[in-house]
């Protein structure tokens, strides 16, 4: 990965004029980068962070943005193999868009365009990137004296190594939710061979308490049981035939209330007809209704009309009778499901009272359900044993898994393999540093310091000479991480040189140029304090323009 460009706005104390950094195409150079604290020189870095990942450490991104005009925008370029890599970012709006070899991303139906990046384009992860691209004295300054605990903490972070150790923190945390689980399991099993002593305990105890009498009472509930059976059944089919009944008088309701609904529009109808005879002239044609034949038809609706009412009474009286036998039964079959349910309350005692009574004395019955209730239990307790045989050797590996990703494991190989690397470059460069002592780490990463044969307190060191001890530290450390990490190329050193004298600022600025030819990386040397320019291939100069931060960049000669 090689970085040809960076542009950027309203990134924290940078306004809203495009500032931008061109690589050039040279495979390394060294900036110098001045300017007053506060003016945005470490911003540079976080810049290019947020460009390659979208975020940057420990700063939210509401606070990212210019707080006056806020409409954050980056755009870097960069080479990754073959591949031309353009990533546009911004906040207020929201912006995102990669191009690769001059064509936009197609994120349909693919993973995180992020994901894609770190893994298949960038080839370094955040959590590796964030900590090697910016390297201050402040994490450094102390590492001669710092704690074990400390010092560990700076060595998984550069190298990778709290991958492992968030890895065994998981399995470590795993281990003791499993540990959780078979103690419940254990638990579990205590309760059910507990379980299956008080029902054998029961099981005795009723074989025990049975006997004749007692026999003898379930027997003759039993026959109540019976007769209470018989009766019910006895009603059941009284009611059933009432049922018939009833279905029975309902059709001859229907059927006579019919036949008097009939009767009664028959005696309408008459009437209607009689009416017209009395006028003795038909209402239509006015002809005359004197005849012969009409007095005869007269007579016939006459005689109809006087017999009618009483067939019509018939009717009534039949319907009427119909209806309060249909009364009649259903007060019967009222009666009657009344007993049914008296029979149904009766049976319902006499069921319980024998449960209760076989419950306190254990016949046969009951001891067959209580044999049953052991062998469930039996059966759980078997199955709980495997699953718990299944846990124990899970939790084992696990064990086992932790001990390899801790301290002593992994990490303690990969440190070994580091380490006479790490020494070498170390005992190298404190020579061409003309330091009159020797650094060394050994396989804890604890820092030894000889001189003359002697190891000395590296607190009798003064100010400088820690200053140069650490710079040989960290070039050491990023020369080990170049191995791993080659497409790496990019390195910014935040106040390296305060409090180094000239002579060491030389030395250190040597073995630096050295360095960056050696790895291609680009180096921005950040101080605040003027150094030897001619020692650098580019200046910049931060400075601060109506309350904005900006930049000049001058190509050394």
């Amino acid at each position: 990965m090689k970085i040809q460009s960076i542009k950027f706005k309203n990134f924290a104390s940078y306004g809203n004029s495009i500032q931008e950094i061109s690589f050039g195409d040279e495979d390394s150079e060294l900036f110098l980068t001045l300017g007053k604290n506060g003016h945005g020189k470490t911003t540079i870095a976080n810049v290019i962070v947020f460009a390659l990942y979208g975020k940057v450490e420990g700063i939210k991104m509401a606070d990212l943005p210019n707080r006056i005009n806020k409409e954050l925008w980056v755009e870097i370029k960069l080479k990754c193999g073959n591949i031309d890599v353009v990533i546009e970012r911004g906040l207020a709006p929201s912006i995102f868009s990669v191009s690769l070899n001059g064509v936009e991303f197609d994120k349909a139906g693919k993973r995180s365009v992020q994901e894609y990046l770190e893994e298949e384009v960038f080839g370094i992860p955040y959590h590796v990137f964030k900590n090697i691209i910016i390297l201050s004295v402040n994490d450094f300054k102390s590492f001669l004296t710092m704690s074990n605990h400390d010092k560990k903490q700076i060595v998984d972070r550069m190298f990778g190594f709290s991958i492992l150790n968030e890895m065994q923190q998981n399995v470590k945390e795993q281990r003791k939710n499993l540990k959780a689980d078979i103690t419940l399991f254990d638990r579990e099993l205590t309760q059910i061979t507990e379980n299956i002593q008080q029902v054998n305990i029961k099981l005795n105890e009723l074989i025990k308490e049975s006997d004749d009498k007692n026999k003898e009472k379930i027997n003759e509930l039993k026959e109540s049981l019976r007769k209470y059976v018989d009766n019910k059944k006895t009603l059941e089919e009284a009611q059933l035939k009432i049922k018939e009944k009833l279905g029975k008088f309902n059709e001859d309701l229907s059927d006579s209330q019919t036949n008097e609904w009939q009767l009664k529009s028959e005696l309408k109808a008459l009437r209607k007809k009689l009416k017209l005879y009395e006028s003795n002239s038909c209402p239509t044609c006015e002809s005359p209704l004197t005849t012969d034949f009409h007095q005869d038809r007269k007579q016939e609706i006459v005689e109809q009309e006087l017999n009618l009412p009483l067939q019509i009474k018939a009717a009534g009286d039949s319907v009427l009778d119909i209806k309060n036998q249909i009364q009649s039964l259903q007060s019967k079959d009222h009666s009657v499901r009344e007993k049914v349910s008296a029979l149904n309350t009766n049976i319902g005692n006499l069921k319980r009272e024998l449960l209760k009574i076989k419950d306190s004395l254990g016949d046969a019955d009951n001891f067959s359900h209580l044999q049953q209730i052991i062998k469930d239990f039996e059966v759980k307790e078997s199955e709980k044993s495997k699953s718990r045989d299944t846990i124990n050797s899970e939790y084992y590996f696990l064990e086992n898994l932790e001990e390899i990703l801790g301290e002593d494991g992994v990490k303690n190989l990969a440190i070994k393999t580091i380490l006479p690397g790490l020494n070498t470059n170390i005992a190298a460069m404190g020579q061409t540093m003309h330091l009159p002592f020797h650094i060394r780490f050994d396989e804890k990463f604890n820092c030894i310091i000889n001189h003359l044969g002697e190891e000395i307190n590296p607190m009798t060191l003064s100010t400088g000479e820690r200053k140069k001890a650490d710079f040989i530290i960290i070039i050491a450390i990023i020369k080990i991480l170049k191995l791993r990490f080659p497409q790496l190329n990019l390195l910014f050193l935040d106040e390296l040189l305060s409090s180094v004298d000239a002579d060491g600022v030389h030395n250190i600025l040597k073995i630096l140029s050295q360095v960056i030819k050696e790895t291609g990386l680009n180096t921005f040397v950040i101080n605040h304090t003027e150094l030897p320019r001619e020692l650098f291939d580019r200046q910049i100069q931060i400075y601060r323009e109506n309350g904005f931060s900006k930049f000049s960049i001058d190509k050394i000669e």
